[in-house]
């Protein structure tokens, strides 16, 4: 029973940490500048774009982003 009780519990926070990426994903898309996409993966947000590294770089509203 208490098997039962624990696996419940796992899966309900694997589905709030699931919900929880994609939300932060979609606040990032609509924050980040044009060309750079926001992908919720299971780790977490995976930010690409071309030159990505160079403008994170160069454009300090890209590095100061924060997306709790």
């Amino acid at each position: 029973m208490f098997e039962r009780l624990l696996e419940r519990a796992l899966e309900l926070a694997e589905e709030r940490a699931e919900r929880r990426v994609q939300e932060i994903a979609d606040r990032a898309l609509a924050e980040l500048p044009s060309g750079i996409t926001a992908a919720a993966q299971r780790d977490g947000v995976v930010l690409s774009g071309r030159a990505l590294s160079r403008r994170f770089a160069l454009e300090p509203a890209l590095r100061w982003m924060r997306f709790r």
